[in-house]
């Protein structure tokens, strides 16, 4: 049985809707319980600073809890270096979306760099529907394959057969804009205005493999 495999490729470009920021939070103590309690007080700060600037109760979820003991190696009168307990550290990272407003951005970033839960925050544009984005994009594959194996069979003088087989392996790659953003916490505490920027689109190629019988 004659056959031809050709790999199809997709290619979307979408324009970011959506804010993510990124929010990592870090609390230490030689007490393990208090290291966790400093945690769930900052996680109640957090949250209702975001509820006091409309967001809903449940707008900040945890991306990743984590407590750990943390050592340093100190040296001895003999220069020989020992493994010293240092405490425990609870790390908690949240995370909030929300439309495309830069504004409500610069009031988000402002409040929380002003908390005492001194937290690290990062941000980035992404795409609200991902998998309306994900589908488009494997509709887009599916067409350049057979569109590929169309014209091979039309130059071969062979037609295009029933479908035998479909290699694809969907990675998830994330819907993120190249478009980086960052702004010193001494400037948000200095009440810096929120600056109009447009992130660049999302841009994600796909592939797949396709086999036909040739008749």
């Amino acid at each position: 049985m004659a056959s031809v495999i050709v790999k199809g490729t997709g290619s979307i470009s979408v324009k970011p809707d959506l804010i993510r920021i990124d929010i990592d939070m870090q609390t230490r103590s030689m007490d393990c319980g208090e290291a966790m309690e400093k945690s769930e007080k900052g996680f109640g700060e957090l949250s209702g600073i975001l509820e006091k600037l409309g967001f809903e109760e449940s707008s900040l979820r945890t991306a990743s809890f984590n407590v750990r003991s943390e050592y340093e190696s100190v040296p001895d009168e003999n220069n020989v270096y020992h493994s010293v307990f240092k405490g425990y550290c609870c790390d908690h990272s949240m995370k909030t979306e929300f439309g495309m407003d830069t504004e409500r951005l610069a009031a988000v970033l402002r409040a929380v760099s002003a908390s005492e839960a001194a937290p690290s925050v990062s941000v980035c544009f992404t795409v609200r529907d991902e998998e309306a984005a994900r589908e488009e994009l494997i509709r887009k594959t599916a067409a350049d394959a057979r569109k590929k194996a169309e014209l091979l069979c039309e130059a071969s003088g062979v037609k295009l057969g029933k479908l035998l087989k479909i290699s694809y392996d969907r990675s998830e790659r994330p819907f993120i804009s190249p478009t980086g953003f960052g702004m010193d916490m001494n400037c948000l505490r200095a009440e810096a205005k929120a600056v109009s920027i447009a992130p660049d689109d999302v841009k994600l190629t796909d592939f797949a493999e396709f086999e036909w019988e040739t008749v």
